[in-house]
């Protein structure tokens, strides 16, 4: 046995094995994990490898704790290295507690074989403790389900994972706040092209919001789940441009045909094609038909800042509207809410690379036939409503504040409207929630939703008056 806790020595070891070497192999469960008094720690191993194979040892733990990783593998052991740490609860900065903002989910059941079946949640969702999460198979095919330990907003590592999983695998995390999945999980990642000749810059993207090979834009699902519509933002012959791309499989829009985006607040962005889309071929062989059009700085906005709603293609010629929009075309972002979260954050991503990249920039104003609003006149209201499922709030922006109520109640049945303000134009109104935006800062949690005490909702009903 060992004389110090967590301490090297070769006394642990068999006599006939105490003049080789001895190399770390591996822990037997992640760092930061509680480990019971008698179970595994770590795996060391013995002599060189022979092909693949090697002798090993195991140690075990004499009392329990948090367990702290202090070694690499294959490194070489010396009498009395420190192997590891058991800590009491509270004590080590990485220790993995439901009491932290951020609590990781390891798979740890010692049993071979286990496989998931489904997730019951989708990525990026706020789940409460209790909440079944996914259903695992074991090696008999026996259905068992495991529950969130406890509240926050999910982040599942990899969703299409339906298979085997390993022990000690890191499944899903559940955080406070939603912020890091979306920066992790949503990555747009541009490519600055100069131009020899003129010095010029274009911005293209590499991938947008995901790693697929084919996420040259984002990926929306017509509701009948037949057609695609993607789209992106590049910077392209010194303006702004937004470029749709079409499955020639699918859909051939032409010149007249019209593609619209409805946002939450009431506006409507409206692009009427004035010649027949282009057939090109993407670095990854798909052939697409692909139209681009100028987008003003309003426009590029109104993506960053509001929550899309819904788009409809408009094909004039054969008198046919197509509408979508509930869904994304690739499971990262295939529920609404992600694809929300994605468009938000590639509208934000692209003007902050063009301010960062194009010195002498200067975004397009206006273009015929760009915004309209369902009202005729331009009244707007920001208000306060309250999600009593879970205790948080939304400070918003909407022509029709009851009506949006009723949206919102259709997707989660416990929003309710605590309070809004009339304002005569939009752009005051835009003003007045960008300075609540600002002083809660401290306290949002996503978008639009913040975690107020009952002095923050007083003093925003107050300013609502």
């Amino acid at each position: 046995m060992q004389d110090n806790l967590g301490e090297f020595s070769v006394n642990d070891f068999p006599l006939e094995d105490r003049n080789k070497d001895f190399y770390f192999y591996k822990y037997c469960k992640p760092d930061g994990e509680w480990i019971e008094k008698d179970e595994p720690i770590c795996e060391i191993r013995i002599g060189e490898y022979n092909e693949y194979i090697f002798k090993s040892g195991t140690l075990i733990a004499r009392k329990a704790g948090i367990l702290e990783w202090t070694v690499e593998k294959d490194c070489k052991l010396e009498e009395n290295m420190v192997l590891y740490k058991l800590h009491d609860k509270g004590v080590y900065e990485k220790e993995n507690s439901i009491d932290k903002n951020e609590y990781k989910h390891f798979f740890t059941l010692n049993e071979h074989n286990y496989s998931i079946d489904s997730w019951l949640v989708s990525d990026g969702s706020f789940v409460k403790k209790g909440d079944e999460i996914y259903i695992y198979m074991d090696s008999k095919f026996n259905r068992l389900i495991h529950k969130a330990e406890k509240d926050g907003y999910i982040h599942i590592i990899d969703p299409r994972k339906i298979f085997s999983i390993k022990k000690n695998e890191l499944l899903y995390y559940i955080r406070n706040k939603d912020d890091q999945r979306v920066i992790e999980k949503y990555q747009n990642i541009p490519k600055i092209i100069v131009d020899d000749f003129t010095q010029s810059k274009s911005i293209i993207w590499d991938f947008v919001s995901s790693k697929n090979s084919k996420a040259y834009g984002v990926i929306t699902k017509s509701d009948d789940g037949l057609v695609d519509l993607i789209f992106t933002f590049n910077y392209l012959q010194n303006g702004d441009k937004i470029v749709f791309y079409f499955n020639p499989k699918q859909i051939r829009p032409r010149q007249n045909d019209k593609i619209s985006f409805l946002f939450e607040s009431g506006e409507v962005i409206e692009f009427r094609l004035i010649s027949n889309p282009v057939i090109i071929q993407k670095k990854n062989d798909d052939i697409v038909l692909e139209y681009k059009s100028s987008i003003t700085k309003s426009e590029l906005e109104l993506f960053a800042n509001k929550e899309f709603k819904k788009w409809k293609i408009n094909l004039v010629n054969e008198n046919c509207e197509i509408l979508g929009g509930e869904n994304g075309g690739i499971i990262d972002y295939e529920s609404k809410s992600n694809l929300i979260t994605v468009i938000k954050k590639f509208g934000a991503d692209y003007i902050s690379t063009v301010l960062s990249n194009i010195s002498d920039y200067q975004p397009i104003e206006t273009r015929d036939s760009n915004l309209r609003t369902d009202k005729k006149d331009d009244i707007c209201f920001v208000y306060l409503m309250h999600d009593t499922a879970n205790g948080y709030y939304k400070i918003g922006i909407s022509n029709k504040p009851y009506y949006r109520e009723r949206t919102l109640q259709s997707e989660k049945p416990a929003i309710e409207l605590i309070a809004s303000k009339k304002f005569p134009v939009r752009k005051i109104a835009e003003s007045f929630e960008k300075s609540l935006h600002n002083v809660y800062d401290d306290k949002r949690l996503r978008g639009e939703w913040f975690e107020l005490d009952e002095n923050d909702v007083k003093n925003i009903i107050e300013s609502l008056k």
